[in-house]
């Protein structure tokens, strides 16, 4: 499961963000997200003014054989009224110029699906849609239309269970307006159909990747949430939001998406 989040230039103050590195300014590491968790509700709870965070290198104690060995670190300083506040957070090596450029080619969210039918105003029925289908298997199929219609089924050892979600917004535009009407009445002969004309695509994915997917839109509130199959092998969601200071428009400066893989069926 591929996710990633972007947020640029609403985390630091202007003229105070500085990255150097021999790969384009990029640098890239792994960290456990539960110790972030932790330092940021620590200057919370501190009631903090500001948070400083930097990355550096730490001389530690190899152990039994005394020899030294430098590690990274992010150090993080809360700063504040009667407040001064250091957190080290271990991070991994630094990724290689060629895993940083790696990174950036599988996050790369341009024109990935041919269309995407945006999920955003069906989110509640379609978590408790999951919910019902959790304890048949863990895999579902999923499968969109140009028509703006999303089926979700799943098998069990004896039982079968299908939904439908008609009437989704289908990004772009040009896609929606260029898929065959349908005439089938039931949900199961419309998929059919919207197959038979080349309008629908359909992947197998794990029930606990849709869930997640689902529960950050709830989480997140984004305005828009779309769902696409890509023909390379995953399905894509990607939150799209509004821009707080404007009535209208949408916030380029943050980004969340997920690329979920697909199994076989």
């Amino acid at each position: 499961m591929q996710m990633s989040h972007r947020l640029q230039g609403v985390l630091f103050e202007p003229e105070t963000y500085k990255t150097i590195s021999k790969n384009h300014n990029l640098i890239a590491f792994v960290f456990e997200v539960p110790l972030l968790l932790r330092v940021l509700k620590a200057a919370g709870n501190n009631a903090a003014d500001s948070l400083e965070v930097k990355l550096a290198m730490r001389t530690m104690s190899g152990g039994p054989s005394s020899q030294s060995v430098s590690r990274p670190y992010l150090t993080f300083a809360s700063k504040g009224h009667n407040l001064n506040m250091t957190q080290d957070l271990p991070v991994s090596k630094p990724y290689t110029a060629a895993q940083i450029d790696e990174l950036n080619r599988v996050k790369e969210v341009t024109q990935l699906c041919l269309f995407y039918v945006d999920l955003q105003g069906e989110i509640h029925r379609l978590q408790a849609i999951a919910e019902k289908m959790k304890g048949i298997s863990s895999t579902l199929t999923l499968s969109i239309t140009r028509t703006g219609d999303l089926h979700v089924q799943v098998s069990g050892s004896s039982v079968q269970l299908g939904a439908e979600v008609r009437g989704l917004p289908v990004a772009p535009l040009s896609q929606g307006s260029s898929a065959t009407p349908l005439r089938a009445d039931s949900s199961e002969e419309r998929l059919k159909e919207s197959a038979q004309n080349n309008d629908a695509l359909t992947a197998c994915i794990q029930q606990k990747h849709f869930a997640k997917s689902l529960q950050s839109s709830q989480l997140t509130q984004p305005a828009q949430l779309y769902c696409g199959i890509a023909e390379t092998g995953y399905v894509h969601f990607m939150f799209v939001y509004k821009d707080p200071m404007k009535d209208a428009g949408f916030d380029d400066d943050i980004s969340l998406s997920y690329q979920l893989p697909v199994r076989d069926a």
